[in-house]
């Protein structure tokens, strides 16, 4: 018989609408950098939680986690909030949809705190307050992707950070718009029309009496 060559696959074409953004290549090195940066600055003393925010940062948090080192002795806890509803814009209010397991012990612990982005801070800003309330020691951010030139983070800094990006709307590698686009492997923008302007009727010059 004879060998079989495999054919070389691109990325997989994009839903109309999207357009890329950053690929699987890239995101999975800088992952993989990111669970060593946290390896070098969380030690195992200060018995550390990762916090997962469903949804948007499942695939985020899984690939990540697995690049961290077994000693640190990791326990895991997810909640869920929604600030964006259907829309592409935060709603200036959070919805706290599903809180961390009440079996989760905080008390002066590090909670490694893993979401998909920090755009306004308002989603962050309220879970490191939930969770200090809960009695964790710190809250360390980490966040895939950081948008630039926000003008309010509400205070909060990421302690990692995968990439900075422009103002584009985001999704694929566990963020959606709208419930869609999960899936996608790689992160792509999503094109927003904008709303056609409306043209303004010259006014009409009255005729003389």
């Amino acid at each position: 018989m004879g060998t079989r060559t495999r054919r070389k696959t691109g990325p997989a074409a994009l839903p109309a609408g999207l357009y890329p953004l950053i690929g699987r290549e890239d995101l999975a090195r800088r992952v993989a950098g990111l669970g060593a940066e946290i390896a070098r600055r969380v030690r195992p003393a200060e018995r550390p939680v990762a916090v997962v925010v469903l949804q948007g940062a499942f695939v985020f948090a899984a690939d990540l986690i697995r690049h961290l080192p077994p000693a640190l002795g990791l326990e895991i806890g997810f909640l869920r909030c929604e600030s964006y509803g259907t829309g592409t814009v935060s709603q200036g209010r959070v919805v706290l949809l599903q809180d961390l397991d009440a079996a989760i012990d905080l008390r002066g612990r590090t909670v490694l705190l893993i979401d998909d982005i920090l755009d306004t801070g308002l989603t962050l800003r309220y879970l490191i307050r939930h969770l200090t309330m809960r009695g964790a020691g710190r809250v360390r951010v980490c966040v895939l992707l950081r948008r630039k030139g926000a003008k309010q983070r509400q205070g909060v800094k990421a302690d990692f950070c995968g990439f900075d990006i422009g103002p584009d709307f985001v999704v694929g590698y566990g963020l959606d718009h709208a419930g869609r686009h999960r899936n996608l492997p790689d992160l792509a923008a999503v094109h927003l029309e904008k709303p056609a302007a409306r043209s303004i009727p010259a006014k009409r010059k009255r005729s003389a009496p």
